[in-house]
């Protein structure tokens, strides 16, 4: 692993970024403020590539120890890690990580799957198709008529294509950040990048 390989990742994370914020100005869809409730889920994975940029932001500010110690005492049916609920307002909260989170976080309610056919189809958060049943068909209808959204599959093979090794095998946040940590904690162990 090299820092090339974050560096594209950022790359594409940030191209992941540009094309959900066209799709949000195109069909006016927007998660509902404070909305944490895809963050609630303990079945959320990402790969530990993914999580590397985070893991390198938590060397650079002396916080990976801690970060591994707590990830120690995380189950696999435990909400994300990184997400803080709101104490006033049950499924509202915030990431604590924002700006380091994985694709699946980035892409999740505003992007596609391909159906049999090989055609992208809306992929629609539970809570959006229950709150703005209007905007997703809005966004449904978008897709269909050619509306360029971001790809889950797209980006998955993207990524996995940038390191093999560490790209493939999604598993829980939190089991991924651990990976990544003690990956950099062995590099820099043995004097590498």
């Amino acid at each position: 692993m090299n820092t090339d390989v974050v560096e594209r990742l950022l790359a594409l994370y940030q191209q992941i970024d540009q094309e959900t914020t066209a799709f949000q100005a195109a069909t006016g869809l927007q998660c509902p403020a404070g909305c944490g409730r895809c963050c609630e889920n303990p079945e959320v994975e990402a790969t530990p590539l993914e999580m590397l940029p985070l893991a390198i932001e938590l060397f650079r500010q002396g916080e990976a120890q801690q970060w591994l110690e707590r990830l120690a005492e995380c189950n696999e049916l435990s909400v994300c890690v990184f997400y803080q609920s709101d104490p006033l307002i049950p499924g509202n909260g915030r990431c604590t990580v924002y700006a380091w989170r994985p694709a699946v976080c980035r892409l999740f309610g505003y992007a596609t799957v391909k159906n049999k056919q090989g055609t992208p189809e809306f992929a629609a958060c539970r809570h959006h198709k229950q709150t703005v049943p209007a905007t997703v068909e809005i966004a449904k209808a978008a897709v269909t008529a050619g509306v360029s959204a971001p790809d889950f599959s797209q980006y998955g093979i993207e990524i996995a294509n940038l390191d093999p090794n560490l790209g493939q095998g999604q598993m829980p946040l939190a089991q991924a950040l651990k990976i990544a940590i003690e990956r950099l904690g062995l590099i820099a162990q043995f004097g590498g990048e």
